[in-house]
């Protein structure tokens, strides 16, 4: 069973077959250290059982006063694990941070 946690800096070693599929935006590692330590709880994996990354959703909060909203920068789940909600079940923990 998958389980949805927070993104760690060992997922950044792990999460490659991920971000090679073609449909997946790739960053430098310093955007995605600034995410991890501006949004943490914006960041989001998909491990399985034994650990391995299947997916991740980054965003971030942004705004002034009043006027605060998420933000999704990226949504990914590897083309191995696809077709079973794991993109469905980032964005709703996404979403609930952001409320």
């Amino acid at each position: 069973m998958t389980t949805l946690r927070p993104f760690t800096l060992d997922d950044l070693l792990s999460f490659n077959p991920v971000n090679l599929d073609p449909l997946t935006e790739t960053y430098n590692l310093s955007f995605y250290l600034t995410y991890l330590a501006r949004w943490p709880s914006y960041f989001v994996s998909a491990v399985s059982p034994r650990g391995k990354v299947q997916g991740y959703c980054m965003g971030k909060c942004e705004g002034e006063a009043d006027l605060w909203h998420g933000h999704v920068t990226a949504v990914t789940v590897g083309p191995e694990y696809r077709r079973q909600g794991l993109a469905g079940g980032l964005m709703g923990g996404l979403e609930g941070t952001t409320e």
